[in-house]
């Protein structure tokens, strides 16, 4: 099977992972649990970021672009 050719951006993608994966010095099978953990807790943290973003039309404290009576205070 050969392998696809890759985008200039998923190259960059893969090349930054490899660094992340290098630089955080993995011993154990524990230690990829916990990266992988706090990978896609951050992804998750700046997805729900952007929805609400979405949603109320302005993002965090950019209040002059508040066009809503919606606060980010979860109210």
């Amino acid at each position: 099977m050969s392998r696809k050719n890759r985008s200039p951006e998923e190259q960059a993608r893969r090349a930054k992972i490899r660094e992340l994966l290098q630089s955080s010095n993995i011993s154990s099978m524990d230690d990829i649990q916990n990266l992988f953990k706090e990978t896609i807790a951050e992804f998750m943290e700046n997805g729900l970021e952007s929805e609400l973003d979405e949603e109320l039309g302005y993002s965090k404290y950019d209040y002059k672009n508040k066009d809503t009576d919606n606060s980010r205070n979860g109210h």
